[in-house]
């Protein structure tokens, strides 16, 4: 893992960062859209994971995602229960929240007496995990799942354990895995709007797989308001905040 030396990153620096970093995605951006396991690759290629662009190692040729990924799936099914529990007070729009300190942007007279947005977070995230657990029993020809008290957190747990035989044995593990980010990263953005991640353009870095091919990561990156470095999540490396915003704007 590469990494950087620390900094904060200047207001001035971050505007001059965003406002230039639209050329840059033109520019460099990487676009991964296979569905599920990569095609059978070609003489000299290999096989990727289906969710990153990350070359597959050989014992994960069998899968159809990388451990990497494999690992974020099953921390963001731990995690979600609670951030969708913290949810609920924000039901009424104007309700702040101390829990954790995350803290609800502060609102205003709202039209409606409950935040339906919010509202609509909540309930799909629950509707999400339902449907893909549901989903994964009757592909392993099990009964449908029966919860006993809280639907969302049984179907987080249950899907959670699953997950290594999903990564192996599920053609749409991608989806799946696109689809909890999503709803990872909504509630983490509504509990906290100050620390959403901002987009900031593409992981420059230039990879070699096993066998000494090279090609750009080209994983979107995602920099927090007030951190000193930006991890990319599928090379894990790390930068100081300010040499990426030079690399990135060089780029342009």
């Amino acid at each position: 893992m590469t990494r950087h030396t620390a900094s904060t990153i200047t207001d001035d620096a971050l505007d001059a960062l965003y406002t230039r970093l639209d050329a840059y995605d033109h520019h460099a951006a990487r676009e991964c859209t296979a569905p599920g396991r990569s095609p059978e690759p070609g003489p000299g290629e290999r096989p990727t994971c289906g969710i990153c662009p990350r070359v597959l190692r050989a014992d994960e040729r069998h899968r159809y995602a990388c451990r990497p990924c494999e690992r974020r799936i099953t921390e963001h099914l731990a995690q979600l229960p609670a951030l969708v529990q913290d949810l609920h007070r924000l039901l009424i729009p104007g309700a702040q929240t101390n829990v954790r300190g995350y803290r609800a942007r502060p609102g205003s007279e709202a039209a409606a007496p409950i935040n339906l947005h919010v509202l609509d977070v909540i309930t799909s995230a629950t509707a999400t995990l339902d449907s893909w657990l549901r989903d994964w029993h009757e592909r392993l020809s099990w009964d449908a799942p029966a919860y006993h008290a809280d639907p969302l957190t049984e179907a987080a747990a249950a899907l959670r354990v699953n997950v290594p035989w999903a990564v192996e044995g599920h053609p749409a593990v991608n989806e799946f895995a696109a689809e909890i980010n999503d709803l990872h990263r909504t509630a983490t953005g509504l509990l906290d709007p100050a620390q959403r991640a901002r987009r900031i353009g593409h992981c420059p870095v230039t990879v070699l797989d096993e066998h000494g091919g090279r090609h750009t990561c080209g994983a979107t990156l995602r920099y927090v308001p007030g951190a000193t470095t930006v991890i990319c999540s599928w090379c894990q490396t790390t930068w100081d905040a300010l040499d990426l915003s030079a690399d990135l704007c060089g780029a342009a």
